[in-house]
């Protein structure tokens, strides 16, 4: 039968900080007030990939802040994904 060691005995694991390259993304509502579109807008745009997106989990639509801040700063739609 093997024995457990004690907890004194198991090496300490180090805290790791979260990558810095962790992308920050944006809502549906965030991405309408930049372009001052509304929410349908900014739907169809992400149904019709005009937009990059990711889906959470429970099916809503999140946005990279960087495409959508830097097209908005164009003055243009996020077209940046059409194929």
């Amino acid at each position: 039968m093997e024995t457990k060691e004690p907890m004194s005995t198991l090496p300490q694991l180090r805290r790791v900080s979260p990558p810095s390259f962790v992308t920050e993304y944006l809502s549906r509502s965030d991405v309408a007030r930049l372009f001052g579109v509304s929410l349908s807008t900014v739907t169809r745009w992400a149904r019709t990939r005009l937009v990059p997106t990711v889906r959470t989990p429970g099916g809503h639509y999140r946005y990279p802040a960087d495409a959508v801040r830097r097209a908005a700063a164009s003055g243009l739609p996020p077209i940046e994904n059409v194929e």
